[in-house]
């Protein structure tokens, strides 16, 4: 398996560490089987896969999003699966949730689409586990060490600055 991630906040060594390759998004859906989506919803992710990105992923291949429904042009999403330009989706997330029950989502080919609700996250195992992570990148700061999963690794030498100064 040849995995390829597309993120300009990610420095390549990151992506190479757990095994994959960083590439450009435009080439990633057009050489991707299975496209899946992992971002927060923002003003440059909003309708991050649209008619022309769904337009460039071969008509074999599969969209995958559990991140936010606003990140799928979902107009779009309905005409590729109507008119094939792609196999197929499957969502977990809406632009508009909950999904109405008129969506034109909810008529397309079943064999072809699937969609679920948007818990995943709902369980006994993964409010232990958040709740494990959390604990543990506060004691982490707390120690003078950085946390784990940094969104913005350029804060580093500040906070730095800003603990040592505390401790002093």
């Amino acid at each position: 398996v040849r995995l390829v991630a597309a993120d300009p906040y990610v420095e390549p060594a990151a992506a190479h560490a757990v095994g994959a390759e960083l590439v450009p998004l435009d080439l990633l859906v057009r050489e991707s089987d299975v496209v899946t989506l992992h971002v927060v919803l923002t003003r440059e992710t909003t309708h991050l896969i649209d008619e022309a990105r769904l337009r460039a992923m071969k008509p074999t291949a599969y969209l995958v999003n559990t991140s936010r429904g606003g990140v799928v042009d979902t107009a779009a999403l309905v005409r590729a699966i109507q008119e094939g330009w792609i196999a197929g989706a499957a969502l977990d997330v809406f632009e508009e949730e909950p999904l109405p029950a008129d969506s034109p989502l909810r008529r397309l080919d079943p064999d072809r689409l699937i969609l679920t609700p948007h818990c995943i996250g709902n369980n006994r195992d993964s409010h232990r586990t958040g709740t494990r992570m959390a604990v543990d990148n506060i004691l982490r700061a707390l120690r003078g060490e950085v946390p784990g999963y940094v969104q913005n690794p350029g804060a580093i030498p500040r906070w730095r600055e800003r603990v040592a100064a505390v401790r002093n």
